[in-house]
């Protein structure tokens, strides 16, 4: 039985799909194997010193606040007003990215 619960898609083109059979047959590893393996070894570090908690903690926060609009208008209930809401929390976003960008995290959303 095996122990694994999640599943994820990765879209990519043939000539993507062609690169990653050509990867996985040379290691022998099956195409889910050597993805897994080349995650397990090339994880991204993301420096969680200065700005960046606040960041993550502010798109938390935004995030929940634009579903609920979005969950609102889905009900047939939405308002300008949430709209508004829902936009301001889009700007207080964007201004948070720009000032990560500026301390240097570039791939910033």
């Amino acid at each position: 039985m095996s122990k694994q619960t999640h599943r994820t898609c990765v879209r990519m083109s043939a000539e993507e799909y062609s690169w990653l059979m050509e990867r996985s047959r040379a290691a022998g590893l099956s195409a889910n194997a050597w993805l897994m393996e080349q995650l397990a070894g090339n994880r991204p570090i993301i420096s969680r010193n200065g700005v960046m908690p606040d960041f993550l903690c502010l798109l938390n926060q935004k995030g929940r606040e634009i579903n609920a609009v979005a969950r609102a208008f889905n009900s047939g209930y939405g308002t300008a007003e949430e709209l508004r809401q829902a936009l301001d929390c889009l700007k207080d976003i964007a201004q948070a990215a720009y000032e990560i960008r500026k301390e240097g995290f570039t791939h910033a959303p």
